[in-house]
C-alpha cells in the first residue's frame, strides 16, 4: 500500500526514495549471495557513507535480511567499533541458513560482525524460543554471548526464558515499566542501531505479513527512548509492512519461497483498516527516532 504521506514527510525532512522494486522478488524471504550482493551495490550508489547515519523504510518484514548490510553501513558511517542492535520483533530470527540470508537467519550474521558487542532481542512471542535447537536456531550465538532474548510473552515459562544456561526474563513476567527501567543496563556501549519488524506489535496497531506480538507502540517508544539516553544511535531502520509477496530468484528458488510462507505465514492479509494504520505508525516512528536520535 502507498504511504503518501511518509513519502512526503521523508522528502520534507531531506530524505529520499530508493526504488528496489526489481530487486523485490529474488531478495523476498530469502536470498542467495548473488541477489544480496546487487542489493548492495544499489546501496552503495544510492546511499554513500557521505550521505551520514540513515533511518531506512524497507516494506514487508521477509525483506529483514537486508538489516546486516544496512548495518555495516552504518558502522562505516560512523567509525564506531562497538555497537549495541536493538531488535525488536515477535521472531528471534537466529536460526541457521546459508549460503545467503533469510529474513529469520539475519542476526546470526549480525552478531557476528567484529564492531557489534551484542544483540538484544526484545518483545517475541511466538514459538521459536520454545526448544529453539529444534527449530533450526543457531545458538552458537547464545553460547558466546552475542545474542540476548527478552521474550514479550513464553507459553512454556511466563517469567523467563532459559536458553544454553541462560536466562532471561520476560517484558510480561518483570511488568512494562520494570523492564523499561531493566533494559538500559544491558546496553554496553555508547553506539546503538535499532531494527524494528512491527509484527512485535500488537495486531490492532500494525498488519504485517507475520503473526503479531503483544508490544504497543506507546511502549516500544518508550523502550527506545529509555535505550538511547546518553547513548548515540548510528542508524536505524524499519521492516514489517504488509505487502502482496511476489517470489523469485528462479523457478526453485520462487516454488520454495512459495511453500515456506504458505506453512509459516498467516493465509489473509490484514483488515484494511489495520493496514491503512501502518503509515500512521511509520510516522510516529519517524518522529520519535528522529526526536530521540537529536
Amino acid at each position: 500500500m502507498a504511504q503518501s504521506r511518509l513519502c512526503q514527510a521523508v522528502s520534507d525532512g531531506g530524505g529520499r526514495a530508493m526504488d528496489c522494486r526489481d530487486l523485490g522478488p529474488e531478495l523476498r524471504l530469502w536470498s542467495r549471495p548473488a541477489g544480496l550482493q546487487r542489493l548492495r551495490n544499489r546501496l552503495a550508489g544510492a546511499l554513500p557513507a557521505a550521505a551520514g547515519p540513515t533511518l531506512v523504510f524497507s516494506g514487508s518484514g521477509d525483506f529483514h535480511h537486508i538489516t546486516p548490510l544496512l548495518l555495516a553501513r552504518a558502522l562505516e558511517v560512523s567509525g564506531e567499533t562497538a555497537v549495541t542492535v536493538l531488535h525488536f520483533d515477535n521472531h528471534p530470527d537466529w536460526v541457521k541458513f546459508g549460503p545467503g540470508a533469510h529474513c529469520g537467519s539475519w542476526v546470526g550474521l549480525a552478531a557476528r560482525m567484529p564492531q557489534v558487542a551484542r544483540v538484544l532481542t526484545i518483545g517475541v512471542c511466538s514459538s521459536d524460543i520454545d526448544r529453539p535447537a529444534s527449530k533450526g536456531a543457531d545458538l552458537q550465538i547464545v553460547e558466546d554471548d552475542r545474542v540476548e532474548v527478552y521474550a514479550y510473552h513464553a507459553d512454556a515459562a511466563p517469567d523467563a526464558i532459559t536458553v544454553c544456561g541462560r536466562r532471561w526474563p520476560t517484558i510480561e513476567g518483570m511488568g512494562e515499566a520494570a523492564f523499561a527501567d531493566f533494559l538500559p543496563g544491558r546496553i554496553e556501549t555508547d553506539a546503538v542501531y535499532v531494527t524494528i519488524d512491527k509484527d512485535v506489535l500488537r495486531a490492532d496497531e500494525a498488519g504485517t505479513n507475520w503473526d503479531q506480538g503483544r508490544t504497543s507502540v506507546a511502549f516500544l517508544s518508550t523502550l527506545i527512548s529509555r535505550a538511547l539516553e546518553g547513548r548515540r544511535l548510528i542508524g536505524a531502520d524499519v521492516v514489517g509492512d504488509w505487502s502482496a509477496p511476489s517470489y523469485g530468484g528462479g523457478f526453485v528458488p520462487s516454488l520454495l519461497k512459495r511453500g515456506e510462507a504458505t506453512l509459516d505465514q498467516p493465509w489473509r492479509a490484514p483488515a484494511p483498516a489495520v493496514l491503512a494504520g501502518n503509515e500512521a505508525v511509520n510516522l510516529a516512528l519517524l518522529d520519535h527516532i528522529l526526536a530521540v536520535a537529536g
